[in-house]
């Protein structure tokens, strides 16, 4: 699609696909067994794939009552189709971010993978495959991490004399996780001299976009992370109005979440399923549109 295009539709008010600035696209997640943690999850058409897995290990001596939480991204998909931005680095960025925000906030401490004191721990692998590239790679693959990582039961283990010992037998367990931070992605525009906001861009946004910033947010209204890779500033206080609208957009996003992922006991373990399909509440959009939303972008 035309880039001139795009932005003749934004100086009219318009996104491409119809969305409101600060609405996001439907998320798809279809859950494989939980013995893989694995997770298909769609942001509008960009489509990602992950799985975890674990295995005892020895820790490292100078954290002995530690286990290992890695994360390793594929993103072929990109070179094959051609990207224009340069996937290594990209891929880099994605894998720095879900670590910053997943072990940087404690969501999954890794002391809770800790079978042994300076034995035996849990090392924990998600591994995530780019499927389908629509643009907020960022958002999609670090939904896709914590779902996984959620959706995931490791093995129960018994500690004796003789050692550690897996109970293959007994019901699979799941990961403390002890929160779920969230991650949402503005893309910003310089147009007419002024500033525009774009929430969840798509790829057609992201060509045409001067920078991105993204928050990751809790419910319990921490701001876990904030990053933003360059490109063009932000006046301070459309930062601070940005702030209180993610927040504002948390609660609701991560209720819906937490019902339909964590509080769900009866979906099948061991046959994919769809499990959720689901747009944010836009009330919260339409309250921010009216009172925030003139403001933020006539300043």
């Amino acid at each position: 699609m035309n880039s001139e295009f795009v932005l003749e539709q934004l100086a009219l008010g318009k996104r491409i696909d119809g969305r409101d600035p600060l609405q996001q696209r439907m998320i798809q997640c279809h859950f494989g067994p939980q013995s893989t943690g694995a997770i298909e999850l769609s942001l509008g058409e960009t489509r990602v794939f992950a799985t975890t897995s674990a295995s005892i290990t020895t820790p490292n001596p100078i954290r002995p009552s530690e286990g290992f939480l890695k994360f390793h991204l594929d993103l072929q998909v990109l070179r094959d189709t051609g990207y224009m931005h340069n996937p290594i680095k990209l891929g880099m960025e994605i894998e720095k971010y879900i670590e910053k925000v997943i072990k940087g906030s404690k969501a999954l401490d890794t002391e809770s993978l800790c079978i042994l004191s300076g034995k035996n721990v849990w090392s924990i692998d998600v591994n995530v495959a780019l499927i389908n590239n629509d643009g907020n790679l960022l958002d999609a693959m670090y939904l896709c991490c914590i779902f996984s990582l959620q959706h995931f039961r490791r093995p129960q283990v018994s500690v004796s004399l003789q050692g550690v010992k897996l109970e293959i037998e007994k019901r699979l367990v799941p990961l403390s996780i002890h929160h779920i931070p969230l991650s949402v992605t503005y893309a910003i525009l310089e147009l007419n001299e002024q500033t525009i906001l774009l929430q969840d861009p798509c790829l057609e946004e992201e060509a045409v976009q001067n920078g991105r910033i993204t928050y990751s947010v809790n419910i319990y209204n921490d701001i876990c992370h904030v990053h933003k890779p360059g490109g063009s500033p932000i006046n301070i206080s459309i930062l601070q109005q940005l702030t209180t609208v993610t927040l504002m957009k948390s609660r609701p996003y991560t209720e819906e979440i937490r019902n339909l992922l964590i509080n769900n006991k009866g979906f099948p373990i061991e046959k994919t399923v769809t499990l959720f399909k689901f747009e944010l509440p836009k009330q919260a959009n339409d309250a921010i549109q009216v009172e925030q939303l003139e403001q933020l972008y006539n300043q």
